[in-house]
């Protein structure tokens, strides 16, 4: 019988890669090799997981060398990387940093399968984990700038008068985009979204936001729902019109991102200099650099006028 073991993730992450609900529905084909504690942070105990029938290994080697598939959402140490005939699935990232998370393989000779790499294709959505966790940081986006912002996102009229909803500001209308608009909409807020992708706007609308149309773009209809890169010119319109919007808003939720390439810069100093105080930014673009010229990777910000900029990649 083959043996798939799980590697837990940092620890400031809440990802499992595989549940008890899994091992139950696959331990027939499969002997399963937890590491301990992997689904602590997720809500799942090791007894969760001996009770689906899986066996709880302390050793991160001992797990590798008694596996032929090792699950993890983030690659492995390069020194941990086995030698020989061994298959690890994850999210790595191959695009921006192959040098890092694939040569470690390729040099001991392992397989690696990529899953963030699979097409955006009927027949491979049942593998699109990508767009299954782009959806989740778009809802969470949204939850975390309305715990942050001063400004309520719903309109509350009590004794004491009426309370404006929140103008809420999406950049990038890919998976975590729309989930964004779609949560801010329930949650009562204006909302307005900027995509170079002209597709984008009906899929803007039809959540009920409005979409700011910027005309010139360079748009690729097979570019799997990312951007691409833009002319000089149209970049300039971008900053103006952006500009415009950055400084109502009261959070700002940016998701572009360009597969391999740096993130564009889409909210710069003279952006974030005259947003109001208080104001919110998550940027969901912070693991490639970020949408925002403040952002810093895995830290939350406060800049000298007031704007919170949180660049928190999990």
């Amino acid at each position: 019988m083959i043996k798939i073991g799980v590697l837990s993730e940092d620890q400031n992450s809440n990802i499992a890669v595989l549940i008890p609900h899994n091992i139950k529905q696959l331990k027939n084909q499969a002997e399963f090799y937890i590491q301990k504690n992997t689904g602590l942070t997720s809500g799942y105990t090791d007894r969760l997981y001996e009770e689906a029938g899986a066996k709880i290994l302390s050793s991160r080697d001992e797990l590798i060398n008694q596996s032929d598939i090792v699950l993890s959402f983030n690659p492995p140490l390069s020194e941990e990387v086995p030698y020989g005939n061994k298959t690890f699935i994850g999210a790595y990232d191959v695009l921006n940093s192959y040098h890092a998370n694939i040569l470690p393989f390729q040099k001991n000779g392992v397989n690696v399968f990529s899953l963030n790499l699979l097409p955006r294709t009927t027949i491979a959505q049942s593998m699109d984990i990508l767009s299954s966790m782009s959806s989740m940081l778009g809802y969470k986006a949204v939850i975390i700038a309305s715990t942050l912002s001063p400004v309520t996102l719903p309109m509350i009229t009590g004794a004491g008068g009426t309370l404006k909803p929140a103008n809420v500001l999406v950049l990038g209308a890919g998976v975590a985009g729309l989930q964004a608009i779609a949560t801010a909409k329930r949650l009562g807020a204006i909302v307005k979204a900027f995509d170079v992708r002209k597709v984008a706007k009906i899929d803007v609308e039809s959540l009920g936001a409005q979409f700011i149309d910027i005309e010139g773009a360079v748009d690729q209809q097979n570019a799997g729902g990312y951007a691409v890169e833009q002319e000089v010119d149209y970049l300039q319109k971008i900053e103006q019109v952006l500009f415009e919007e950055a400084v109502k808003a009261d959070i700002i939720i940016t998701t572009a991102k360009i597969p391999g390439k740096k993130a564009p810069l889409l909210i710069t100093k003279k952006i974030i200099d005259n947003m109001k105080n208080g104001a919110v930014i998550i940027d969901l673009a912070a693991d490639t650099g970020g949408n925002s010229v403040f952002t810093k990777k895995d830290e939350t910000i406060t800049t000298k006028n007031g704007v919170v900029i949180v660049g928190d990649t999990n």
